[in-house]
C-alpha cells in the first residue's frame, strides 16, 4: 500500500486485483468480505460510503488479510464468519465451512418433517459448525413465529376495540363474545429440539457457539463423539429425523481440491476413504436403531454417489427414497423413511 490516501472505493480495487492476479476464487467477495470486517461495517455500506479514509490499524489489518488470502487461506477463516441460510455463523479452522449446496440439506430435512403437531426430535450427527441445526430449527419456528404474530396482533386489536367501547359508554366484555370460536390455533411451543454429534471437541464447542448466539441454547445440545457414538441407551428409537453432512470426499476427489479446501480446511472433516463412503455406511447401517418408527434420514452427499446410498438406504430398509439436486443441479441429498 501507498501512502496517498486510502477510500473504502481504493482499498476494495486493491485487494480484488491483487487477489484476481493469484488467481483466488471469487475476489470482489472476497474483497467486500475483508474491507467490511475490517471497518467494522455490513458490506452494502461499503458501497454507501466509497470515501470514508481507512484508518492505519485497519489498513495494518488488511495488509496481513490479504497476504494470507493471497496464499489461498479461506477469507472466512480469516474475518471469522460465515453466512448460511440467511443466517451469520463463526467459523474456524475447526471444521468446514458452511457451503450453499448444504442449504439444500436443511430443506429436505424440513420437508421430511412436514408440519408437525408435536414437538419433534432430531439428531445431527458430524455436525461441525452447527449451520444445518440452527437453520433447522428456524426453519421449523416460522409457522410457530406467525401464528404468535397473529395472535399478538388479535390481541391488541381486541385491547383497541375495546378501550374504545369504554370510551363510548358501552360494555367492553361485548366484544369478547364468539371469541373462543375464532381462537387463532396454537402451535406447540417448540416444534424441534436437537441432539447434534461432532467427532472433533474444538468444533463441537463452536457449534455451541453458534447455537447459543441464535438462541437456541435451550433446543439444541452438542455431544463430544463420532456419529452415534455420544447417545445413551435412552435415545434408542426417539429421534423423528436424523440429518447429516458427513466427510464424504472420496479420496480421488480430495486430491483434486483446490488449496483453499485441501490446504487449509480440515481433512477429518472432507475425507471419506476410497469411495467417500467410510462414514455413510455405518450412518445408514445404524439409522434405525435411534429413529422412531416412521422417521426419516437425510444425508448429504458427493455427486457421484446417489445410486450407491440409494441402495444402502433401500437395503437398509428405508423406503419412499428419494434424491434432490442442489443449486448446481449436482445430486446432492438422499432421504428415505423407515
Amino acid at each position: 500500500m501507498s501512502d496517498d490516501p486510502w477510500t473504502t472505493r481504493r482499498l476494495l480495487t486493491w485487494i480484488r486485483e491483487h487477489l484476481a492476479e493469484r488467481d483466488v476464487d471469487s475476489p470482489r467477495v472476497c474483497a467486500e468480505m475483508l474491507v467490511a470486517k475490517a471497518i467494522g461495517a455490513e458490506r452494502l455500506r461499503l458501497y454507501m460510503e466509497p470515501d470514508r479514509l481507512a484508518t492505519d490499524a485497519e489498513r495494518g489489518l488488511l495488509r496481513d488479510w490479504v497476504r494470507r488470502a493471497s496464499t489461498h487461506e479461506p477469507v472466512q477463516y480469516l474475518v471469522g464468519e460465515a453466512w448460511f441460510h440467511g443466517l451469520r455463523f463463526e467459523v474456524d479452522s475447526s471444521t468446514l465451512i458452511p457451503r450453499p449446496a448444504t442449504e439444500t440439506l436443511v430443506e429436505v430435512a424440513a420437508a421430511r418433517l412436514g408440519r408437525p403437531d408435536r414437538p419433534v426430535r432430531v439428531l445431527e450427527p458430524c455436525t461441525g459448525t452447527g449451520c444445518v441445526a440452527v437453520a433447522l430449527l428456524r426453519l421449523l419456528d416460522r409457522p410457530h413465529r406467525a401464528a404468535s404474530r397473529l395472535r399478538e396482533a388479535d390481541e391488541a386489536v381486541r385491547a383497541d376495540v375495546a378501550r374504545l367501547m369504554a370510551a363510548a359508554g358501552g360494555d367492553p366484555t361485548e366484544m369478547t363474545s364468539g371469541a373462543e370460536d375464532a381462537e387463532i390455533a396454537v402451535l406447540p411451543g417448540e416444534l424441534a429440539t436437537v441432539v447434534a454429534t461432532e467427532l472433533v471437541p474444538a468444533a463441537a464447542g463452536l457449534a455451541g457457539r453458534n447455537i447459543a448466539a441464535h438462541g437456541l441454547g435451550d433446543r439444541a445440545e452438542v455431544r463430544v463423539g463420532s456419529l452415534y457414538e455420544p447417545l445413551h441407551e435412552r435415545d434408542r428409537e426417539r429421534f423423528d429425523l436424523i440429518v447429516s453432512n458427513p466427510p464424504y470426499v472420496s479420496d480421488a476427489e480430495y486430491a483434486a481440491c483446490p488449496p483453499n479446501v485441501k490446504d487449509h480446511e480440515p481433512a477429518t472433516a472432507l475425507r471419506g476413504g476410497p469411495d467417500g463412503l467410510d462414514l455413510v455406511r455405518p450412518l445408514i447401517a445404524d439409522a434405525k436403531k435411534w429413529l422412531r418408527p416412521g422417521g426419516a434420514i437425510a444425508i448429504e452427499i458427493q455427486y457421484d454417489q446417489a445410486r450407491t446410498v440409494r441402495k444402502l438406504l433401500e437395503d437398509a430398509g428405508f423406503g419412499d427414497v428419494q434424491v434432490r439436486r442442489d443449486f448446481e443441479d449436482h445430486e446432492r441429498v438422499v432421504s428415505g423413511v423407515g
